[in-house]
Formats: C-alpha cells, structure tokens, sequence
C-alpha cells in the first residue's frame, strides 16, 4: 500500500495499523525534548540561524522562538488529527501534509541527534532497530515528498518514459 498519493483536493493519506502505532508515538516523543542545553534532539531543532554571528542567532531565537513554538504545536496537532483517520484513508489538504512532512522531518532529526548521528557514517554505528526507526522514518518522508510533488505538478508522469 502506498500511504501517500496525490488528489484533487490534496494527499490521501492510508497507513497500515503498523504505520499508525509506530507514527502516533511521535507527537509524544517530541513532547519529550528537554532544552537545548541539554537534550541533543532539542539542541538539533535550535540549531543556529546565523552560523556566523552567534549573537544575531540568539537575538533570533529570542525573538521568534514562541511563534516559533507556536508553530510546531499547530503542525503536531494537524499530524494527529490526519492520522486519527488514516488507517480507513483520509485527504489532508496541501497545508496539512506540509505539516506531517514538517512533524517527520522534526522527528527523525531529534531521534538521530539523540542517538549520536552527527556524521553520515554514524549510522552504521546504530544497532540494526535504531537504524531501522531512522530510516523508516526518512522513508515516509521521502514519500510524502513524492506525493507532494505529483500533486503539484501540471502533467502527469510517465514512469516508463526516458525523458
């Protein structure tokens, strides 16, 4: 089953009872990042916005940090109400399958902070669940990118076309 794919009105979005209990678990992980100072999942999702000017990037932080916050709430609570009805399939509007690709995103880059992933061959350091998490979590992410993307585009593609 493909869990993503475009419509007129958006993405249908259909996940198996396994996508489901392994993606509601998220909202609440996510929940779980500490501060910056001293969660690596936290410190990710603040990285610096200007890496040249460390005071521009606090002064930032310090002025957008709540609609910033306020932000990823909105996303985190489009993501659970998306996925309430996935399982029998559901279409989520543009705006709302943004927002399962921005909660995605936020996930898998927590995660891998968390589990020492700095550098591309880290991942082969993480025992093989570890490794799995991180790339199923890329994995819908790349789908829902995927499905995006068609829903966006003026003409049909054709998989068997070298063009």
């Amino acid at each position: 089953m493909i869990p993503f794919l475009p419509v007129p009105d958006g993405i249908l979005v259909t996940l198996t009872p396994d996508d489901l209990d392994l993606l509601n678990q998220l909202p609440e992980f996510l929940a779980t990042l500490g501060s910056p100072a001293e969660d690596p999942g936290a410190a990710r999702l603040h990285s610096p916005v200007y890496l040249d000017d460390i005071q521009a990037s606090d002064e930032w932080w310090r002025l957008m940090s709540e609609e910033f916050f306020q932000s990823r709430t909105a996303d985190r609570s489009a993501f659970a109400m998306i996925l309430e009805s996935a399982g029998a399939g559901t279409v989520a509007s543009l705006a709302e399958a943004e927002a399962l690709l921005r909660v995605l995103n936020e996930a898998r880059l927590a995660l891998a902070a968390r589990l020492g992933v700095r550098e591309e061959g880290d991942m082969e350091l993480l025992d093989s669940d570890d490794q799995a998490a991180l790339d199923y979590l890329a994995g819908m992410q790349q789908l829902l990118v995927v499905a995006l993307i068609g829903e966006e585009l003026e003409f049909p593609i054709d998989p068997t076309s070298d063009n």
